[in-house]
């Protein structure tokens, strides 16, 4: 984690390749990502767009494989604990910011 802060929110962590992922299903089989969260103790979850939280046993796997089935998630901003990114098909990249 480093020091910067996003909106107030405190320290933001960034995905790096030698991350922990858990993926759905769904992503593991190959869908983009459309959805990211970063739990307050650190941990990313990564989902498609058309599947609840989670749908089946969540995968893990390292950040730099998971940039290898989808290189769009190079733009997925830094995100504080406790927040969520989310992307629409339609736009691909454009990335909205939440707390969960």
């Amino acid at each position: 984690m480093d020091g910067d802060t996003h909106e107030g929110c405190g320290p933001v962590q960034g995905l790096c390749p030698d991350d922990h992922v858990f993926v759905s299903k769904r992503v593991f089989g190959g869908q983009p990502v459309m959805r990211v969260h970063l739990d307050d103790d650190g941990d990313w979850q990564a989902f498609s767009g058309a599947e609840p939280r989670w749908f089946g046993r969540p995968r893990l796997l390292h950040a730099a494989h998971l940039l290898e089935l989808d290189p769009s998630l190079a733009s997925l901003p830094a995100l504080p604990l406790g927040h969520l990114a989310t992307r629409d098909e339609a736009s691909g990249t454009t990335w909205q910011v939440f707390q969960r």
